[in-house]
């Protein structure tokens, strides 16, 4: 079967690997759509935080498939269902699953393409939930891939008012468009000025970017109390610790998502409150993966909202 490999640093194949066997507690799934998340599949393609700095390698957990066989202990789904995973396959072209598993059924009103962002959500939702964002919380994201943009739209759900902070003129414009009240860039001339004029009660962290600038103690973005996600991936944290413990800043170490988190999004998105058609940039067959995987490589802001179309 089709598979694609991070067969060294920087370096993508579509390979070709054995089928799956599956025991009775198992399902066999043909995968229809994967997306890509940028920035955990490029630590594993470069050598980042996640990966272990070690090829052949690969990651993946954004994929919409179908039930094509079942074991005898199989009693939540059957063959024919379209299904979300939330495991970590990679993209390859048949993988397995257990009912124990991050794994729920497509609703018809979602697209299957659109569906492949339900992890994305998922991720966002858990910890903006887990933060207890409210509307009482301004609330700063910075970075607006995937993960910030539906930070935007979670951190919106609980009546919060949020600003994004993004370095580009494109990625500020799309995080308006998903429901953003405010932009900032806090990278260029003006940034000391943009971060005096906040007070945000919680930060969703959503792009790796280093923290000091952010409590920088002579101009912050943060109130005093504030609570901090740290979504995107690092392999370490630095910050001024004395300061931060002045001002009470919390903070919170993140993570995946849970079977709860992972109904409430779908529900979320099959009744319209989340938008994940609007993640999505462009639909390209697999084979196209190495060209996708190579702009990842040298151009990664360049790539966003891009799913794999195994049909």
């Amino acid at each position: 079967m089709k598979g694609v490999m991070f067969t060294q640093q920087g370096v993508t194949q579509i390979i070709d690997e054995d089928m799956p066997t599956i025991g009775d507690d198992q399902m066999l799934l043909r995968t229809r759509f994967s997306g890509i998340s940028n920035g955990t599949e490029r630590s594993f393609l470069m050598g980042g935080p996640y990966g272990g700095k070690k090829w052949p390698n690969r990651i993946g957990y954004l994929t919409v498939s179908e039930v094509i066989e079942t074991g005898a202990q199989i009693t939540d789904h059957a063959v024919g269902d379209i299904v979300y995973t939330g495991t970590y396959p990679g993209h390859v072209a048949l993988h397995t699953a257990r009912q124990s598993d991050l794994i729920i059924k497509v609703p018809e009103e979602l697209g299957q393409a659109a569906a492949t962002m339900l992890g994305l959500a998922g991720v966002s939702f858990f910890n903006t939930r887990r933060i207890e964002v409210s509307s009482h919380d301004q609330v700063l994201v910075t970075g607006a891939g995937g993960i910030g943009l539906m930070a935007i739209q979670s951190a919106k759900h609980f009546g919060a008012h949020v600003t994004v902070a993004s370095r580009t003129d494109h990625r500020r414009e799309l995080a308006l468009r998903m429901g953003a009240d405010a932009v900032v860039n806090l990278t260029g001339a003006d940034a000391a000025e943009a971060e005096s004029d906040l007070s945000c009660t919680a930060l969703l962290e959503c792009a790796g970017v280093e923290l000091d600038p952010l409590l920088n103690p002579k101009c912050t973005p943060l109130s005093r109390f504030a609570r901090v996600a740290l979504v995107a991936g690092r392999e370490r944290v630095d910050y001024n610790f004395l300061w931060a413990s002045m001002r009470r800043i919390g903070f919170f170490q993140s993570t995946h998502f849970d079977q709860p988190t992972l109904q409430t999004v779908t529900e979320l998105a099959q009744t319209g409150v989340l938008d994940l058609e609007g993640l999505i940039s462009d639909v390209v067959p697999i084979d196209d993966a190495v060209a996708v995987y190579d702009r990842l490589r040298d151009d990664p802001m360049s790539v966003g909202g891009t799913v794999f179309d195994w049909t």
